[in-house]
C-alpha cells in the first residue's frame, strides 16, 4: 500500500529510498550547483570531468528527472534542478543537526562549523578572532573547521544559501531573509599615502576643498554616497573589493581611501600613510553576525556565537545588544 501511495504522488515511479552512495551523489550535485559547472568543480571535487558527469547521470536516473542542462548551450539547473538542489541543502542541514545532537549525547561537539569572515578582521591590533577561535577549539577539539575570506556581500549570499553557518563583517545594506546582531563598533578613516602631495600639508590647513582634485578608491559593493556622503562626489578611478587592494592603492601615492583605523595603524606608525581631516572624515563601521532567519543554528554554530559574543562585548564602545532583522 505504501508503496502504491509512492507511485501516485510521483506519477508511477517510485521515489528512491536514499542510500550512502544516493548521499555522495547529491553531495557531488550540490558542488556542481555551487560551483555553477562540471568544469569548475573539479578542482574542488578533485576528479575528472567525466567522472562528475557520470555521477549527475547516475543522480538523475536515480531520480527519473534532468536537473541540469549541460553542453554547447553552456551550464544552467533545470526547475526540477534547482528544486533537488534546495532539498538537497535541507538534507545536508538535518544530517549535520543529527550528528551534532548524538555527539551532544555523549558529552562532545562534534561536526563541521564553516564561517564566513570579512577579509580584513583577522589583521586588526584587537585580533578577536583569534581569541574566539583558540576558546573554541578548547570545547571542541573534534570539529572541522571550514574558513573563508570573503567580502560582505558574498558572506550573505553565502549564508542564504547554506554553504556558511554564520558570517562575520560589515553589512551596510541588510538583506530580508537574514539576521544580523551587532558585535562592536570599529572606527574608519580617510588616508592618504606618502607619495600623495596632500601627505605633507600642515593638518590644519586642510579643509574638503583640498580634496576636490583628489583620486578616491572605493570598495567596488559599497554605495559611497550611503557610506561616507562627504566624499561621495570625489573623482574616483579605482576600487577593490577587499581591504588589502584599497592599502596597496592608497600606498602607491595616487589615491584616497577609507581604511579601518586598527588596519591601517601599521602605516601610520611607520610614517607610510596618514588620516586626512579625522575630526569630520572619520566614521564608525559596526561588525555584525549574520545568520540565516528560520534556521536553528546547529550546537556546534551556536557554541561558536556565543563565545564570539563573549570575546567581542568588551571591544564594544556602545554595548549595542539588539538584533536587527531585515
Amino acid at each position: 500500500m505504501q508503496e502504491r501511495a509512492r507511485k501516485r504522488k510521483t506519477g508511477g515511479a517510485a521515489v528512491p529510498r536514499l542510500h550512502k552512495a544516493d548521499l555522495h551523489l547529491l553531495s557531488v550535485f550540490m558542488t556542481v550547483a555551487e560551483c555553477g559547472g562540471f568544469a569548475a568543480a573539479q578542482v574542488t571535487l578533485n576528479v575528472s570531468q567525466s567522472t562528475i558527469s557520470r555521477q549527475i547521470g547516475d543522480l538523475e536516473r536515480r531520480l527519473g528527472m534532468r536537473l541540469c542542462q549541460r553542453g554547447r548551450v553552456g551550464f544552467r539547473l533545470t526547475d526540477k534542478g534547482r528544486a533537488v538542489y534546495e532539498a538537497s541543502q535541507h538534507l545536508s542541514t538535518a544530517l549535520e543537526s543529527f550528528r551534532t545532537a548524538v555527539g551532544a549525547l555523549r558529552g562532545e561537539l562534534i561536526g563541521d562549523l564553516s564561517i564566513g569572515v570579512i577579509d580584513n578582521w583577522a589583521t586588526e591590533t584587537c585580533e578577536p578572532l583569534a581569541g574566539v577561535l583558540r576558546a573554541f577549539r578548547s570545547r571542541a577539539r573534534s570539529v572541522h573547521i571550514q574558513f573563508h575570506t570573503m567580502a560582505p556581500d558574498e558572506i550573505e549570499h553565502a549564508v542564504l544559501d547554506n554553504r556558511v553557518n554564520l558570517g562575520i563583517g560589515v553589512f551596510h545594506r541588510h538583506r530580508p531573509g537574514l539576521v544580523y546582531e551587532a558585535l562592536y563598533d570599529d572606527p574608519v578613516e580617510l588616508y592618504c599615502g606618502s607619495g600623495h602631495p596632500l601627505f605633507h600639508r600642515d593638518p590644519g590647513e586642510l579643509d574638503r576643498g583640498d580634496l576636490e582634485s583628489a583620486d578616491l578608491v572605493h570598495r567596488a559593493y559599497l554605495s559611497e554616497r550611503q557610506v561616507a556622503p562627504l566624499t561621495a562626489g570625489l573623482r574616483s578611478t579605482a576600487s577593490a573589493r577587499q581591504i588589502e587592494g584599497l592599502a596597496f592603492l592608497i600606498l602607491s601615492g595616487w589615491h584616497l581611501g577609507y581604511l579601518p583605523v586598527s588596519y591601517a595603524e601599521r602605516w601610520v606608525r611607520s610614517g607610510r600613510m596618514r588620516p586626512l581631516l579625522p575630526e569630520t572624515l572619520r566614521f564608525d563601521t559596526k561588525f555584525e553576525l549574520v545568520t540565516r532567519r528560520g534556521a536553528p543554528l546547529t550546537l556546534v554554530a551556536q557554541t561558536f556565537a556565543d563565545i564570539l559574543r563573549e570575546r567581542t562585548r568588551p571591544l564594544n564602545r556602545d554595548r549595542p545588544g539588539s538584533v536587527s532583522q531585515a
